[in-house]
């Protein structure tokens, strides 16, 4: 039986099944909210999502992305810890400041956004964001399983409220995020030791984040100009659509981010010992990665039809090419990974900066054409050809680096 019990509690096989968990319960809540809300709220509401994504891109520049590269080699883990959730604390207060300057002095009378649920949601949203990414960097697993099932059975409540207002639906969901994060938040304050060395982390975190920072905005940029701008050209009904199957789509989205988090802290470290093993495990991880991605996205693929219908209903029946176009875009940013945790890991910040640029001047050049003739389809090609690019242009840079993983 040991090796069993051994299995059971191994941290990757953990990892997975808080990601399954994770991933299954933002499907399972986007389909409930495109079947409960209506068509203009469910729209209103995922415009709020991804500016929350925008924002946790900024967060993860300064405070995350740097620690995943950085945890290894620090002396006193437990008060680097403690500096990265002071700087949440700070740049939580700020924003909030800003939030409700803006909606004092910049929206007029009678259209005011910021509103307490929309505060809710964000604050809830990046705290539980910042929580899991430094407890996966970490490798304790065990306390962003308790958030994550925590997480879970808050929402059941939503099957049981009939309020499905977009007011309603965030401070539900602001909410469970909070008291989700209670266990994480717990931990931090128990272990909280006064940064001595904070000046020195500051320092690193500044170094790396002043392109970081850049590549969070040109990369979010680069992800929903597309969607932005095919609202314009394509009208409410398209863009409804894109983004009610970007919505579906983003629990392997999820999955990724959880990927990232929780092995280029190990692969970073794994690279100080020896760049050849390094290499060898992002191969391996490829592979296994590729075998599991086939599993989801082929039948995905294949029915469809039938899950736009399942998904958004009646009205959205004549979108299922739209779900087969984003399957061949995830397989593209999937093929991309290795080569962007490579990068990460290197800490090649100007490289990364570089290819989000180029891929932003692409949308740019090539967003009229794309979708002045071919509606939604130029839209996700665009998409597509951004992957590449960047793909092509990282490649290339790791191999001026002698860094060749594939030979």
């Amino acid at each position: 039986m040991y090796p069993f019990k051994k299995i059971a509690v191994s941290k990757p096989l953990l990892a997975f099944t808080d990601q399954a968990l994770f991933s299954g319960t933002s499907f399972l809540l986007t389909l409930l909210l495109a079947q409960k809300m209506d068509i203009k709220s469910f729209g209103i509401y995922s415009s709020v999502v991804l500016i929350v994504y925008l924002l946790v891109s900024v967060f993860s520049a300064v405070l995350i992305q740097p620690f995943q590269v950085s945890f290894s080699t620090i002396k006193q883990p437990k008060q680097y810890i403690s500096f990265l959730f002071s700087g949440l604390i700070i740049l939580l207060s700020l924003l909030v400041v800003i939030l409700l300057l803006l909606n004092r002095f910049i929206f007029q009378e009678g259209y005011h956004i910021v509103t307490g649920s929309l505060l809710c949601f964000c604050v809830g949203f990046l705290i539980n964001d910042f929580l899991r990414k430094i407890f996966l960097g970490t490798g304790d697993i065990r306390i962003v399983l308790i958030m994550d099932s925590l997480y879970f059975l808050l929402l059941i409540y939503l099957f049981i409220t009939p309020d499905f207002s977009l007011s309603g639906i965030l401070w539900i969901l602001g909410s469970a995020n909070l008291i989700s994060s209670l266990p994480g938040l717990g931990y931090m304050v128990k272990h909280y030791e006064i940064p001595v060395l904070w000046g020195e982390y500051f320092k690193d975190h500044i170094q790396q984040g002043k392109w970081l920072l850049s590549v969070a905005v040109l990369q979010w940029c680069s992800g929903n100009f597309f969607v932005l701008v095919s609202g314009i050209y394509l009208g409410v009904e398209a863009l409804g659509a894109l983004r009610l199957v970007q919505s579906f789509f983003g629990i392997i989205n999820v999955g990724l981010q959880t990927i990232e988090n929780y092995f280029v802290p190990k692969i970073s470290s794994i690279y100080n010992e020896s760049v050849e093993k390094a290499k060898a495990y992002i191969v391996k991880l490829t592979v296994s990665g590729l075998v599991i991605f086939g599993v989801i996205l082929l039948p995905v693929f294949v029915f469809s039809d039938k899950i736009i219908f399942i998904v958004g209903g009646l009205q959205y029946q004549n979108y299922g090419y739209v779900v087969k176009m984003i399957c061949i875009l995830y397989l593209f940013i999937f093929l991309g990974y290795p080569v962007r945790i490579s990068i990460r890991v290197l800490i090649l910040n100007k490289t990364f900066f570089i290819g989000y640029l180029m891929s932003f001047i692409s949308s740019i050049a090539t967003f009229h054409f794309l979708l002045e003739f071919y509606g939604l389809y130029g839209a996700i090609t665009g998409l597509i050809i951004n992957q590449l690019i960047m793909m092509i242009y990282w490649q290339n840079q790791l191999n001026n680096k002698q860094f060749v993983l594939w030979k």
